[in-house]
């Protein structure tokens, strides 16, 4: 049974408007309600968190994707804490705001179901030349965000330079400063890939051609290379009401490498197993080799060369399975060979690394392992990967708990790659209660040496980031 035989548009919207997903509509500031453990004194910052949390009644098409950006925070001074969650004020979001009501359609609404869906900044958070911007999935302007409080201050269009959309998935270079992303669309190059410097201007943009429109989500990036996807992922209109994504298998996947210093060589393309890809863990460098590693989705709703759909992934009681797994591809730049395969068995999603180490070769990598029987994206549990001897290490989260994505804070003064710690938003489905949640990174199974029960509940949401004391200064 496919899904688009078993559930509609509406059930859909439910499902994530509801539960974990429910949004919430207070804008609170204020102390934790209470404090199991004891916050660590070397641990200052503010952790933050962008959530898509609609402000009114979705209209057709609505999706997960689509909620008003809101962020939440937790900033942390001196072995205290404040909780603060800001809605990012969009454009779109004060347009609603003054029609009383929901004024676009969703993104996955037919022709004809009202105005296209929004830039909502909802997807993820970069800081960047001293600013905090929130992105959306899709791209567009980022918006900038006041810190500590959050209060959106506007659009930044890097001092009148960015002229295309930068989508969410950013990736900053800790040792030039330079911030590498993508845009894409309907149009041809259909891809391109742009550099904002350190003193906040887009250095370059460069056209990928592609041999037509792809879904987008992620960039890679290595001391070298900007890693792009040609991954055949569509988007079929016919199927909203199951999401809508079909992967074309009979169509090749790509990976492409854009040359960091020379900006006049061409796009290198390697052909890999068919797939798609939402979330990377890290990429790096190591001799003629580019390596990746990300949470590859393998046996995904297919469309086959006669225009056939089957929907031939695992499932459960009928329904979509998440089962992405830490998977790893090794493209060889002098003789175009590739290496791919699985790293780990576990199902994950939201992987992340220490950010330092991005783009450098990183050995920690940590992920939520996700509930394979649950209709929505749930993580039941966290888990810490060693790229270097292979050992896994996961916390499992108490039942009817599921996180959020993890994201490692160095401590102050760290002296190495997993001197620090991982927090994650934690949430209590049937008592719609939150915490944040502190693991020692170099002690992961132990569990949280702080959980921090929080004045207002946090929705499930998509990506998080670290603000050490320094740079909020």
């Amino acid at each position: 049974m496919s899904i688009a035989q078993k559930h509609s548009p509406s059930d859909w919207v439910a499902a994530f408007t509801s539960g974990l997903y429910a949004p919430v509509n207070r804008e609170v500031t204020g102390p934790p309600v209470a404090v199991i453990g004891e916050i660590p004194r070397n641990l200052n910052g503010i952790f933050v968190q962008n959530t898509p949390n609609p402000a009114f009644a979705p209209n057709p098409g609505h999706s997960w994707f689509d909620g008003d950006g809101m962020v939440h925070g937790v900033q942390f001074e001196d072995g205290k804490a404040t909780y603060r969650n800001r809605y990012v004020r969009t454009k779109g979001l004060d347009d609603d705001i003054a029609a009383g009501k929901a004024s676009y359609s969703g993104s996955l609404a037919l022709p004809g179901q009202g105005p296209r869906h929004k830039n909502v900044a909802n997807t993820d958070l970069v800081h960047h030349n001293g600013r905090l911007l929130a992105l959306w999935w899709e791209g567009g302007e980022p918006y900038e965000l006041s810190l500590p409080d959050l209060k959106t201050i506007g659009t930044y269009d890097y001092n009148g330079t960015l002229n295309i959309g930068m989508t969410s998935h950013v990736k900053l270079d800790p040792a030039t400063g330079e911030l590498h992303f993508i845009s894409w669309g309907t149009r041809r190059p259909y891809l391109s890939v742009g550099v904002a410097d350190a003193t906040g201007r887009i250095a370059r943009v460069t056209p990928v051609e592609l041999p037509g429109p792809r879904v987008q989500h992620d960039v890679a990036l290595s001391n070298r290379y900007v890693g792009v996807f040609d991954f055949p992922l569509m988007i079929d209109m016919n199927r909203a009401e199951a999401l809508g994504f079909v992967l074309n298998d009979a169509k090749p996947a790509r990976i492409g490498l854009v040359d960091r210093r020379d900006e006049s060589a061409p796009v290198r393309w390697f052909e890999i197993k068919p797939c798609f890809m939402w979330h990377l863990m890290c990429a790096w460098d190591e001799g003629d080799d580019f390596v990746l590693l990300g949470a590859r989705l393998d046996g995904a709703t297919r469309v086959d060369a006669r225009g056939q759909v089957h929907d031939d992934r695992p499932m459960v009681d009928g329904e979509h399975r998440f089962d992405s797994q830490l998977y790893q591809w090794r493209l060889n730049t002098r003789d175009g060979t590739v290496r791919e395969g699985v790293v780990d068995d576990l199902y994950i999603e939201f992987p992340r690394v220490n950010d330092a180490f991005i783009c450098s070769g990183a050995r920690f990598g940590y992920a939520g392992a996700i509930q394979m029987s649950a209709r929505t994206l749930k993580a039941e549990g966290l888990a810490k990967f060693d790229l270097k001897t292979g050992r896994r290490e996961q916390l499992r989260l108490p039942r009817g708990h599921f996180s959020n994505e993890p994201c490692f804070a160095a401590a102050d003064a760290s002296t190495s790659e997993d001197d620090g710690y991982v927090l994650s938003f934690v949430s209590n489905e049937a008592e719609a209660t939150s915490e944040l949640w502190i693991e020692a990174a170099q002690d992961f199974t132990k569990g949280p040496v702080a959980r921090i029960k929080l004045p207002q509940r946090v929705p499930a949401g998509f990506h998080t980031r670290w603000i050490p004391a320094a740079a909020l200064r």
